[in-house]
C-alpha cells in the first residue's frame, strides 16, 4: 500500500449530519480504555466511520475529523498507538479481524459491524515535552552504530530524501527544512511508509531538543492528502508529541535517562521498518542539535563500522514477528 490523496479526502466527503447516524443492532460489546488523546471524538454525537485496515491485533478507521482522522481499536498485545482504545484481551484469545462494511463512533462509544466498544477508563499516551536535557553525543554516536548494525536498511529511494533533510537540518534553514520534510511524506510502501516514520522521529526530537518544530510541522499539515491514513493520523500524533511508549523510553535513554541499548531494541522491535526509521529520524535532529556536519565522518557518525557479532541489538526473530502489530509490519 502506497501513500495516495484517497485516504483523507473521501473520508470526509462520505460523512452525514449526526441526526442521519444509526449505529445499527449490537450482538457483542467489549469494555477498553482510550486514548486521552482521542477521547473527544467519542463525547459527540454518533458519526460514520469506515474500516481503512483490519487485522487480528487492530482495527483502524477513519473518522473525518481534521485534527484526528484516525482511531484504532487494539488487543492488548498490540502496539500501544497514541490513537488507541485498548482492549483487556490478546488477539490470540480473541483476535478481532473486523472488517465490516460500516462502523461509527460517538455517545461514547465505538461501534464496528455489530460488536461495540465501550471505554471504562482512559489512559493517556507517552507526550514529548521540551524538558529534556540535550542529546549526549555519545550516545548519538552509539545509537548511529547500532542502527547500522541492526535495522532494516533503507530503501534505496529515501537515502538520498534523509541525506536532504540531514543537510537541511544542519544550515537550520526553516524553508529548507520544510522542502526536504515535504519531499519525505507518503514515501515507501505500507500503512506507514518510511519516509513518514523518519518524520514522526524528526517531530518527536524537535519537540523534546528545540528542534525546527515549526517547518516540520508545516510540512505535514495536508498529509491525509499525501499518504494512507493511518499514518497522516500518527504523523499528527507526533506532532504533538504524542507516541508509542517506545519512542518515549528511546528519546528519554539519549537524554540520559536510562538505559540506550534495551531503549533501542525495544524501539526496533515495532514493526518491520517503523522502528528503525523512527530512530533514524530522531538521529538526524539529536545530531544537528549536537553540532555534527553530515558527510564528515569524526563528526557526523552515518558510516560507523558495522558492530562485532555479538554487539550489535536483536531486532526480530521469527517468534518475534508473530507478535508484532501487522498494521505497522511491511
Amino acid at each position: 500500500m502506497t501513500g495516495t490523496a484517497a485516504g483523507g479526502a473521501s473520508v470526509r466527503a462520505e460523512v452525514t449530519r449526526p441526526e442521519q447516524v444509526h449505529l445499527g443492532t449490537v450482538r457483542h460489546t467489549h469494555l477498553g480504555t482510550i486514548s486521552t488523546a482521542v477521547a473527544p471524538l467519542l463525547h459527540g454525537p454518533p458519526r460514520p466511520a469506515r474500516v481503512v485496515a483490519a487485522t487480528r491485533h487492530a482495527v483502524h478507521l477513519a473518522t473525518g475529523d481534521q485534527e484526528l482522522p484516525a482511531l484504532a481499536v487494539v488487543t492488548r498485545d498490540a502496539i500501544r498507538l497514541p490513537n488507541a482504545l485498548v482492549l483487556p484481551f490478546s488477539s490470540a484469545d480473541r483476535p478481532l479481524d473486523l472488517n465490516a462494511p460500516w462502523a461509527g463512533f460517538g455517545s461514547g462509544r465505538v461501534v464496528i459491524g455489530t460488536v461495540r466498544f465501550e471505554p471504562e477508563a482512559s489512559w493517556t499516551p507517552p507526550r514529548v515535552q521540551d524538558a529534556f536535557s540535550p542529546p549526549h553525543p555519545a550516545r548519538l554516536g552509539r545509537v548511529a552504530a547500532l542502527l547500522d548494525a541492526s535495522a532494516q536498511p533503507l530503501p534505496p529511494p529515501l537515502e538520498p530524501r534523509l541525506t536532504d533533510l540531514r543537510h537541511a537540518l544542519h544550515t537550520d534553514d526553516a524553508g529548507e527544512v520544510r522542502r526536504a520534510a515535504r519531499a519525505l511524506v507518503g514515501l515507501g510502501p505500507g500503512l506507514t511508509p518510511s519516509g513518514d516514520d523518519i518524520l514522526c522521529g524528526a517531530l518527536l526530537a524537535s519537540r523534546a531538543w528545540e528542534g525546527p518544530l515549526a517547518p516540520l510541522s508545516e510540512a505535514v499539515t495536508d498529509a491525509t492528502l499525501r499518504t494512507p491514513l493511518l499514518s497522516a493520523a500518527l504523523l499528527r500524533h507526533a506532532a504533538r508529541g504524542e507516541c508509542v511508549p517506545q519512542a518515549h523510553s528511546f528519546l528519554r535513554a539519549l537524554s540520559g535517562d536510562g538505559a540506550l541499548e534495551p531503549a533501542l531494541r525495544a524501539l526496533l522491535a515495532v514493526g518491520h521498518h517503523s522502528g528503525g526509521d523512527l530512530a533514524r529520524g530522531v538521529l538526524a535532529v539529536g545530531l544537528s542539535r549536537a553540532g555534527a556536519t553530515p558527510g564528515v565522518r569524526d563528526d557526523y557518525p552515518v558510516n560507523y563500522p558495522r558492530l562485532k557479532p555479538g554487539l550489535a541489538a536483536r531486532v526480530i526473530t521469527g517468534d518475534d514477528e508473530a507478535r508484532l502489530h501487522p498494521a505497522l509490519t511491511r
